[in-house]
């Protein structure tokens, strides 16, 4: 769940026979790679990106000479460029190519034999995400997880998420994904994205950073509320009360290593891990509990200054914008 430096949709199917004479044994077709569905007037485009991966191990391991980053650019990267519309990205802003072929090679073929239950798993969490928050057209692409990222195969349930633009979520996923982990991380995807059609200015700080991961989750939250992800364990008083200084500190920075700390947890200062989820959720429900006459759309699209401002975090900053409500 990327948002600051880069920071968690398809109809479920069932197979369908090819045409066969009486003497052809019958087969079963292969799940599309490209599917598109509609809610009202908001379309999805879910974009599978396996066969593109399997083409880079298959390159990989022929041992051509080249390198793997180049061979990754070549086979993965570029392609991704064009299925997501955003070619002026660079690649080291969102993959590192995996040397450990054969393990992604496991998971591409598990990952592909079981995509129309990750189809049914996304349908369901992007329909009542925009159900609740309607918004733009959303593109969804979907890669397996690179093996060589323990930190979200072991303990964020096999499933990692980003939004590169508004329009655009990126799934990866690792073979042995939960699928709790998998619903959840789309309806924080999605928040996200919705959040950027209205005020992209609030991924450029840490405190915007901070508010809109706790917008994202406190969303999740309400779309699926029993779902339980490790970031949310509560924190003592005392671990809070070093947060609020750290982020207080940090507020007008945009130093993505500085925010980075934030999220991997910084032991010298008892800042724990993924203490920027921690504390920007606590800050959100907060502020949800003091107005809750507020509709998701306003408060995912608020500054974060006014939802800092409205909750009980409010000496983190001081906003004096006029309050809203609707």
């Amino acid at each position: 769940m990327k948002t600051l430096g880069k920071a968690l949709l398809i109809p479920a199917f069932c197979f369908m026979f090819m045409g066969c004479s009486n003497h052809e044994p019958v087969k079963k077709k292969e799940p599309e790679s490209h599917i598109t569905f509609s809610q009202e007037e908001q379309k999805f485009d879910i974009i599978y990106m396996y066969d593109e991966m399997q083409e880079y191990i298959d390159t990989v391991r022929e041992q051509t000479g080249k390198s793997n980053e180049t061979v990754f650019i070549e086979k993965v990267f570029e392609p991704f460029k064009k299925k997501s519309n955003m070619e002026g990205i660079s690649l080291r802003y969102i993959f590192d190519p995996s040397s450990e072929v054969d393990k992604l090679a496991e998971s591409v073929k598990d990952l592909d034999k079981n995509k129309d239950t990750t189809n049914r798993i996304i349908k369901e969490a992007l329909l009542k995400s925009a159900k609740e928050l309607p918004g733009n057209n959303k593109k969804v692409l979907v890669l397996p997880l690179n093996p060589e990222d323990t930190i979200v195969a072991e303990k964020m349930g096999g499933v990692g998420g980003f939004v590169l633009d508004d329009d655009v979520i990126v799934l990866q996923l690792s073979s042995a994904m939960e699928e709790d982990m998998l619903k959840y991380t789309v309806a924080h995807e999605y928040n996200h994205a919705i959040a950027g059609e209205s005020n992209p200015g609030m991924m450029y700080t840490i405190l915007g950073g901070v508010v809109l991961e706790g917008k994202a989750d406190a969303f999740a939250n309400i779309i699926f509320p029993k779902i339980d992800v490790p970031w949310q364990e509560p924190m003592t008083p005392e671990v809070k009360e070093k947060v609020v200084t750290e982020i207080t500190e940090l507020k007008d920075s945009s130093d993505p290593n500085r925010y980075a700390g934030l999220r991997n947890g910084i032991p010298s200062k008892d800042i724990p891990q993924w203490a920027n989820y921690k504390i920007g959720y606590e800050i959100v429900q907060s502020y949800r509990k003091k107005h809750p006459e507020v509709s998701i759309g306003r408060w995912t699209s608020m500054h974060e200054a006014e939802i800092i401002a409205g909750s009980d975090f409010e000496k983190i900053t001081a906003y004096e914008g006029a309050s809203s409500n609707d």
